[in-house]
């Protein structure tokens, strides 16, 4: 009987860690599903917002064919969210949803329609500004649901823990006399552990590709890295771009919004929207600079806000490459194993409406790379407080591969393993100049999270 006994316990106690195991793992998943659907709601409000500011400031109607007010999206995502934070019993989250929802018909209905209709008239600043308002608001509903959906996970996670650590005990107490049954209760515990982690992984990546996708220009080979100090929204002020202006003429932009988080995310994808259009109609990359520098001061309400802008234009044909730099530092070229600084051409985009940029001319050979990088890659920080700066970046990219993406992702892990972790937004992109037939295509996602999506690269 003690014998049957020990046998029964031996084998129950690995079953019920591994269904409290998948228990937790499941949870988990609908936890990560929730976060994934509000910003999802998120995106579908800043793209409507983003394309009636483009609109405002420019009169340009393209500014409203991806997100065009009214959006019955939203209204869709809003109501599956409310009932999967009630499925999760998640406190006052429903609640914080519908206010969502509401204000975003607010929004649209006495704010998004009227200016679209009418964007020169008197009332527009009042309505711009109660714009401003709801979508203060909207954000403070997200905030709060965020914060419990993270509460909800820690204590998921806590239950975990204790559980897993209950069933280790019970079943340490017979693994001298049930040595096999112990081994598959480890093996199915860490089957389970595993299966949380993928899942997990699942989703970010999921999140990972509602992003905007670019083009990369005739004869370059383009790789890329993205990391967001905002990991749970993997959001962040950082953009990448690249679209073809023509079959020999491409261009590639890099930015870094001031802040973190969705505001930041809501002024790159308006630069992201801004700088394609006004390039389209010019040639000069510090003609299109000048021009986003006064349409962001007419457009950003914050005085404080300003932007980092490397924006290049690759002519394949003759392989020069244009360049205008608005105060962004990490910009090199490698040419076999010397690396030359491509410099700033002027200020960062916000300081003054009458703000000059100059524009500056490259000669690139077959082999030759671009790197550029924001602020965060050079800032990243040891655990002594040193910065990774400029000189070893410099020293990376001499001894780095050739191939673009995997450049990009040396300098990825050697920040890493320089600070311990990503503490600041960071956006890499590297371009080489290949042969006519050699431009392989690489797709990387056009930050941030929140706006439209273009075509894919070929």
């Amino acid at each position: 009987m003690l014998v049957a006994a020990f046998l029964a316990t031996a084998i129950a106690g690995p079953l019920i860690g591994i269904r409290q195991l998948d228990a937790a793992s499941g949870a988990q998943v609908r936890l990560s599903d929730a976060r994934a659907d509000l910003d999802a709601l998120l995106r579908t409000q800043l793209g409507e917002e983003t394309g009636v500011r483009g609109y405002i400031a420019t009169r340009d109607a393209s500014f409203l064919e991806a997100d065009k007010p009214p959006d019955p999206d939203f209204d869709r995502l809003a109501l599956d969210l409310e009932a999967r934070l009630r499925g999760e019993g998640i406190a006052r989250g429903p609640e914080a949803v519908e206010d969502m929802r509401t204000l975003h018909q607010t929004w649209e209905r006495d704010v998004a329609l009227p200016l679209m209709r009418d964007p020169g008239s008197r009332q527009a600043n009042a309505q711009q500004s109660q714009g401003k308002f709801l979508t203060d608001e909207m954000s403070r509903d997200a905030a709060q649901v965020t914060a419990s959906l993270q509460t909800a996970g820690d204590e998921v996670e806590q239950t975990l823990r204790r559980r897993i650590n209950a069933t280790v005990a019970i079943s340490a107490g017979i693994v001298t006399l049930f040595a096999i049954l112990a081994l598959w209760y480890a093996i199915g515990q860490a089957s389970a552990m595993a299966r949380l982690v993928r899942e997990r992984s699942v989703v970010d990546a999921l999140q990972r590709t509602l992003r905007v996708s670019g083009r990369h220009p005739a004869r370059m080979q383009m790789g890329f890295a993205y990391a967001s100090a905002t990991r749970e929204a993997l959001v962040g002020g950082d953009l990448l771009d690249a679209w073809r202006a023509g079959p020999d003429l491409g261009w590639f932009l890099i930015a870094d919004a001031s802040g973190k988080g969705v505001l930041a995310a809501r002024h790159a994808a308006f630069a992201q929207y801004a700088l394609r259009a006004l390039a389209a109609d010019a040639d000069d990359p510090a003609d299109v600079l000048a021009r986003f520098n006064r349409l962001f001061l007419n457009t950003v309400e914050d005085p404080s806000e300003f932007m980092v802008v490397f924006l290049g234009a690759f002519e394949a044909r003759s392989q020069t490459l244009r360049y205008a730099s608005a105060g962004h530092g990490t910009a090199y070229v490698r040419r076999g194993t010397m690396v030359e600084p491509l410099p700033p051409t002027g200020p960062v985009v916000g300081l003054d409406l009458t703000q000059t940029y100059a524009t500056e001319t490259v000669a690139l050979a077959l082999g030759d790379v671009v790197l550029l990088a924001t602020d965060g890659l050079s800032e990243a920080r040891s655990a002594r407080g040193e910065m990774l700066g400029e000189e070893r970046i410099v020293a990376i990219l001499r001894d780095a591969p050739a191939d673009p993406q995997a450049l990009c992702d040396v300098l990825v892990a050697s920040a890493e393993d320089f600070s311990g972790g990503v503490d600041d937004d960071m956006a890499i992109v590297a371009l080489r100049v290949v042969p006519e037939d050699g431009a392989a295509a690489a797709p990387f996602d056009a930050i941030p999270v929140s706006d439209a999506v273009s075509e894919d690269f070929s």
